[in-house]
């Protein structure tokens, strides 16, 4: 019995409703997470803080609900010098307009621990051996310097201006980027059932996700057609929806189906066209009477 929802209008048989489930809900998990996960990198709060005091250099970095926090010893750090930064390469962290946090690689410094403003003018800690050196930017380096002999404390914090137009391209673009990712999980469910085909005098018409397609089928051949071998060529195919250009069998065909098994070919020296309605006859037949085509 043909499924149409109204005369001359198919949809495609569904493809295997569990495992799109499954796999709809994986693919969520992961959006939702790199969602977050992005939108907290730039959008929460962070800051840097240097201080000295009670005998020790205490270095707290990164976002503001869980920062990152370096400790040493003043009897620890065998040399501190002032030094003006070549440019250096980010092995592990963090590197944003006005904040530079992780392992990075400097050169006649070498790989060290850098809590910075991304400031060339910086200071460098050794803080033993086998412990990476760690690159600072404090914003009075020569008070900074006096407090490591004992003479004196300092403590400083510096906050980001996440106002600056940098940062607020930053975070349009991040807001883009989750828009973009949560809406892919939203077409992995939808576009399926939003897949229909239309046969109207001359033409087929085939509702897509967001947009419609209209071929002109006058004078074209239909068969039903398994292709044997399938690739795409540029489009979307993800299970239970392909869309787009396709290779099928080795020739270029215009795609619409949620399988790419059993369907109908639809050819004419310009066209290739292939689609799978779930009562294949009954699309065939309203070809015949609407479609001025040959049907094989």
């Amino acid at each position: 019995m043909s499924l149409t929802i109204e005369p001359f209008t198919f949809r495609p048989p569904e493809y295997r409703k569990g495992l799109r489930l499954v796999l709809g809900t994986l693919l969520s998990v992961f959006a939702i997470g790199g969602a977050a996960f992005g939108a907290a990198v730039i959008w929460l709060p962070r800051s840097i803080n240097y201080e000295v005091s009670q005998g020790q250099v205490v270095i707290t970095s990164g976002l503001e609900f869980r920062p990152t926090r370096w400790q040493y010893p003043l009897q620890s750090i065998t040399s501190a010098t002032a030094v003006r930064l070549k440019p250096g390469k980010r092995v592990n962290g963090t590197s944003l307009p006005g904040y530079c946090s992780g392992h990075f690689r400097f050169p006649g410094i070498g790989d060290c621990t850098l809590a910075t403003t991304c400031s060339p003018d910086a200071v460098v800690l050794h803080v033993g051996e086998g412990i990476r050196p760690v690159v600072i930017t404090p914003g009075q380096r020569e008070t900074f310097l006096t407090a490591l002999t004992g003479d004196g404390q300092y403590s400083e914090t510096v906050l980001f201006d996440d106002e600056s137009g940098a940062w607020l391209g930053l975070k349009a673009m991040t807001a883009l980027g989750v828009a973009v990712t949560l809406f892919i999980p939203l077409i992995f469910f939808l576009s399926p059932s939003r897949l229909r085909y239309r046969v109207t005098p001359g033409h087929v018409e085939i509702d897509l996700t967001l947009s419609s397609k209209r071929f002109s089928v006058s004078n074209c051949i239909a068969r039903l057609y398994d292709p044997e071998t399938s690739s795409k060529v540029i489009g979307s195919s993800m299970p239970g929806y392909h869309s787009g250009r396709f290779s099928l069998d080795g020739m270029a065909t215009r795609v619409y189906a949620t399988r790419l098994t059993e369907g109908v070919l639809i050819e004419s020296p310009d066209l290739r066209l292939f689609l799978n309605p779930e009562d294949p006859h009954a699309f065939l037949e309203a070809l015949r009477a609407l479609g001025n085509m040959e049907i094989e």
